[in-house]
């Protein structure tokens, strides 16, 4: 079954308070600053069970190179994402700045 958007997944999930009504200003700034802090976090966390797993198999604790292999493509592909999160934002806060009042 294909669920819609209002069913609660979606950016709902990183800004609860986008859609509601009478959300103050400051609190999406509040939500915004959350989300990028557990986005780095997340990514962090990624890249550190990558260095491990590269680790174990250099040390020979693990031999399975395919889930090294995984993780590291997991770390990229996270790292990746945050860089055009941030560059996305960099390039929104650039055209909020340029605008006249």
């Amino acid at each position: 079954m294909i669920e819609g958007i209002e069913s609660g997944i979606g950016i709902g999930q990183a800004f609860p308070g986008v859609g509601a009504k009478g959300a103050k200003p400051a609190t999406m700034v509040g939500d915004a600053g959350k989300f990028f802090g557990e986005l780095v976090s997340k990514v962090n966390e990624l890249q550190t069970q990558s260095d491990s797993a590269i680790q174990g198999l250099a040390t020979g604790e693990s031999k399975g190179l395919h889930e090294v292999m995984i993780a590291m493509e997991k770390s990229s592909i996270s790292f990746q994402f945050l860089s055009q999160v941030r560059n996305k934002a960099i390039d929104a806060y650039s055209e909020i700045m340029r605008m006249q009042v």
